[in-house]
């Protein structure tokens, strides 16, 4: 019962139930005392919380999870732990809030709680209560045992090496590779895109209407309004095109402008304070259908030597264009079926080991991808899951650390059960 208390987070369920029974002591802790009723409401409350169940509840693990909190409440006040009243307060009415929205109307929380002989300050004053009691626990949990574990690289191999036998199974896995070839623009696209754009702009020096030019000629989303971007401040456009929109005079017309989207052409309409209105015309530079049909050829040539039985690793390397895993032969990583790229899944499911799939293109980008090979299930090895094993091996090293304190404790202050059990 003590990992619950280890663990637990504030109880925050709007459960407050009247003990139907006569009120008696059942356990001392110091100079405190914790009452029958009490241990009652708190059984109440982690069956509310769905931490405990069943009718068969273990009242003396309760109680002494209650005690353990009340040693560790008497010892930092003994050690005087401070605690931000503010925020506990505010921390409180927040909680009470909460529960109050959870009734068709503040009235009808009123009246439930009347139901149960309390007030909503009363109600607050037991949350600001709890909350204290969980702010003091976290605060002594943290100095006295948090800060005082550490793990060693040494151990976890050692506690690796002594549980072998007990290390989960990895699943079995597919391995998958990926050739990918982007639709990437010409030298000649971007050089006729380039010729488009100062053409525009030998128009607009000899007198042409830049808003009818934006209407007629630019490929961005505002044409239809003139190539009118209104009001722009400083930060909310990329380097280039804000360095020369700022660089302007009311009325100027900017050199060709050269960004990740294409070729810019910018007018300054207005300044007003830090903030600016431009127009621009915009020629994308984007892959035509000579770019595509470019492209297309370079993968159905791979696809070609693959279906004649050359080496998918060394074709990897040479052609793919993902860096990554160009230089590991093309292999993406290893997954169980569940586990294959969400865009890929569909194409992959259909493929036996050691098959390749039909050219797959996506946006501007085509795919041939590969199940290469079924990897046998196995034991995790130790640099697969020291990250799970460093967060294992220092929640016990911090629970039995929190067991030793705890009885410690109980031995330094006085601590009766007098639960009644039959």
């Amino acid at each position: 019962m003590r990992k619950l208390l280890f663990i637990l987070l504030i109880l925050s369920v709007f459960v407050v139930a009247k003990a139907e029974v006569l009120d008696t002591i059942v356990a001392k802790v110091g100079r405190e005392i914790i009452l029958q009723s009490e241990l009652e409401q708190q059984i109440s409350q982690l069956q509310a919380a769905g931490v405990i169940s069943g009718a068969n509840i273990d009242k003396l693990e309760v109680l002494n999870d209650m005690i353990d909190t009340k040693l560790l409440v008497m010892e930092a006040d003994a050690q005087e732990y401070e605690i931000d009243d503010l925020q506990v307060k505010s921390m409180a009415e927040d909680e009470l809030q909460r529960i109050i929205n959870q009734f068709p109307s503040e009235e009808q929380f009123r009246k439930e709680l009347k139901k149960q002989n309390l007030t909503p300050l009363e109600l607050k004053e037991y949350y600001a209560e709890m909350i204290r009691e969980q702010m003091l626990k976290e605060k002594i949990i943290q100095n006295e045992i948090r800060q005082n574990v550490t793990i060693t690289e040494a151990e976890l191999k050692d506690y690796y090496q002594e549980n072998l036998k007990e290390m989960p199974q990895r699943a079995s896995k597919d391995k998958i590779g990926m050739i990918m070839r982007e639709i990437t623009v010409s030298e000649e696209t971007k050089k006729n895109a380039l010729i488009e754009i100062n053409k525009i702009r030998d128009q607009l020096l000899a007198g042409g209407s830049f808003i009818e030019l934006a209407k007629q000629k630019s490929d961005g989303p505002n044409a239809k309004n003139g190539g009118d971007l209104g009001y722009i401040g400083r930060g909310t456009m990329v380097k280039p095109f804000e360095k020369a929109a700022f660089s302007l005079n009311e009325g100027e017309i900017s050199d060709v402008v050269k960004t990740h989207l294409g070729y810019h052409i910018i007018q300054m309409v207005d300044k007003k304070d830090d903030e600016i209105r431009v127009r621009h015309i915009l020629k994308m530079v984007e892959p035509n259908q000579q770019d595509v049909e470019r492209a297309k050829k370079i993968i159905e040539k791979i696809k070609k030597q693959l279906d004649n039985g050359a080496d998918f690793t060394k074709l990897a390397r040479e052609y793919s264009m993902d860096d990554s895993s160009a230089a590991n032969g093309g292999i993406i990583g290893e997954f169980t079926p569940e586990e294959y790229p969400e865009k890929f899944a569909s194409y992959l499911k259909n493929l036996d080991y050691g098959e390749y799939s039909q050219i797959i293109k996506q946006d501007n980008v085509f795919y041939i991808l590969a199940k290469l090979e079924k990897i046998p299930s196995r034991k995790y090895r130790y640099e697969e899951i020291k990250d799970n094993l460093r967060v294992y091996v220092r929640n016990q090293k911090q629970l039995d650390l929190y067991e030793k304190y705890l009885d410690k404790l109980r031995e330094k202050y006085y601590v009766e059960i007098l639960l009644d059990e039959s």
